[in-house]
């Protein structure tokens, strides 16, 4: 009982910290999937609810996109790992990868970032890349976008030569560098990363305050939110399999160089289960059959 009671008191205080009322509307809302590695339904061992799946997704982005306090602040990433594990050669249908692709096109992501890897794998399965889709590279890339009236910089984090390795300080210092290139002229910096968890905690411990907010993917766990030791840098992580998706709602963009982010305070994060509470979107599924 004892045990009972501890984890139930656990599962309150993580809903809590996720569901937060907010202060004020969002300023930004992040809504981030990743490591999906090529699933595209609903988990079939994942008990009744049958998490997941590319077309419950779709509705999690449309809803958020025009109603309620998010309308007009959303901004969708698919991060890497979308096609494909980081660990193995190919999905587990590749062959159905040409419609995959097409089904997350259709998703109309403000951002997606798809690794050598997998691209490799879509080209030999006749899949076409996804238009607005960042094909990672040796080197950090950037880019700017609007979002509900505020500047976001975006930096696309370089793909290491080897996955199973550490991530060499160069490419950290090169990504450091280009973060840096946008302050002053965006709102909100965000990176995404290919890299793990471990060179991403590595990354923001070392390279303070490089990135406002990082969206990790590759290996290591998922988490709805962690900060930095100094709590300059938001970071979230995408759990496997398109099960879940993470938010992130920011109530306010750093302003000042002593900006910290602090939970329920100027930010909320959760991750949410892709269930019966998410309708498939139609047309999605029905190009997915």
């Amino acid at each position: 009982m004892p045990t009972l009671t501890a984890l139930l008191l656990a599962l309150v205080l993580t809903t809590a910290t996720g569901v937060a009322a907010f202060a004020a509307d969002p300023v930004l809302t992040i809504l981030y999937a990743g490591n999906t590695y090529g699933y595209f339904d609903p988990c079939p061992t994942c008990g009744p609810q049958k998490l997941g799946g590319l077309a419950r997704r779709a509705t999690a982005v449309e809803n958020l996109r025009k109603t309620g306090p998010t309308a007009g602040k959303l901004l969708a990433v698919a991060g890497p790992w979308e096609f494909a594990p980081e660990v193995s050669a190919a999905p587990p249908e590749p062959d159905k990868l040409p419609v995959v692709a097409k089904a997350h096109e259709r998703l109309a992501y403000d951002a997606m970032a798809v690794t050598p890897q997998e691209m490799a794998i879509l080209s030999e399965h006749k899949a076409a890349l996804p238009k607005n889709a960042q094909l990672l590279g040796d080197a950090p890339v950037t880019r700017v976008l609007s979002v509900g009236g505020q500047t976001i910089g975006l930096v696309y984090f370089p793909m290491p030569k080897d996955v199973s390795a550490m991530v060499p300080d160069k490419l950290m210092d090169a990504t450091a560098k280009a973060a840096s290139e946008l302050r002053g002229k965006v709102a909100l910096v965000i990176g995404v990363s290919p890299w793990g968890a471990i060179d991403e905690e590595a990354f923001i411990n070392t390279r303070k305050g490089a990135v406002d907010v990082l969206l990790g993917s590759g290996g290591g766990s998922g988490f709805a939110s962690r900060l930095s030791k100094d709590s300059r840098t938001l970071w979230t992580r995408a759990y496997i399999k398109g099960k879940t998706i993470n938010r992130l709602d920011l109530l306010v963009l750093p302003g000042k160089p002593d900006f910290v982010w602090k939970i329920g305070e100027n930010f909320t994060a959760k991750v949410d289960p892709l269930d019966e509470n998410f309708p498939q979107d139609a047309a999605v599924g029905a190009l997915l059959k």
